[in-house]
């Protein structure tokens, strides 16, 4: 079984980061092969519509022709198990690394039916851990949870299924006091000692061992 976790923040130790890494620790946990990857790390392009992975009875059916430093990486996640994409949020969005990689990994195998039966190589186990800043509160009102359940659901149509877990009112600073900062919360947050909770490192560590256990066939689970 082998996890491929995907961060989509150029912070290489930062709150989305930590997470991933959490997630990559509880798959190990259950035995699982995994693997990390920097998508700032990578230098590609987005989804330019050619429209070559939709072409019938064409080798390039249901796989993305464009030849960057993204192709090998969606031929080692077509041999994975289980996928879970990390993000801070921008502007209400994930960031524009992670959106130009997804519209990448999910285009090529999109059926336009919605019947969620597209041409992927296999039925994947897949999550998307989102930080940011704003409190749950916020991220509620402000419809930016609505969203990221949206595209969870769009995630887990096309490639099998699909868990959401947030990160919310993170801490962004080392030293509050350096940078321009005027939200009421910031005596709170410039105090914090631990940057993430336990717990919530908990929730991506169990994240990570439950998407393996989900894809361990049930003999070899007893063995």
């Amino acid at each position: 079984m082998k996890l491929i976790a995907l961060c989509g923040s150029a912070r290489k130790q930062g709150n989305t980061a930590t997470m991933l890494q959490q997630v990559i620790e509880g798959a190990k946990s259950v035995g699982a092969e995994t693997e990390y990857v920097n998508l700032f790390d990578l230098h590609y392009t987005d989804c330019i519509s050619c429209y070559a992975c939709k072409l019938k009875g064409k080798k390039s059916f249901a796989h993305c022709t464009l030849n960057d430093e993204l192709k090998p990486l969606l031929e080692r996640i077509e041999k994975s198990d289980a996928i879970v994409l990390g993000s801070p949020v921008y502007y209400g969005n994930l960031s524009g690394q992670m959106r130009s990689f997804t519209d990448r990994l999910l285009f090529q195998y999109l059926d336009y039916g919605h019947v969620g039966k597209g041409p992927k190589p296999k039925s994947f186990k897949t999550a998307l851990i989102a930080t940011m800043n704003m409190d749950s509160n916020d991220c509620i009102k402000r419809g930016i949870k609505d969203s990221l359940v949206w595209f969870s659901e769009v995630i887990g149509h096309t490639l099998g299924s699909c868990e959401l877990l947030t990160l919310t009112d993170t801490v962004l600073f080392d030293d509050y006091s350096k940078y321009v900062y005027q939200m009421p919360d910031i005596e709170e947050k410039s105090s914090r000692i631990e940057k993430i909770k336990v717990e919530n490192l908990q929730k991506a560590f169990d994240l990570g061992a439950r998407l393996i256990k989900s894809v361990i066939p049930p003999q070899a689970d007893q063995k």
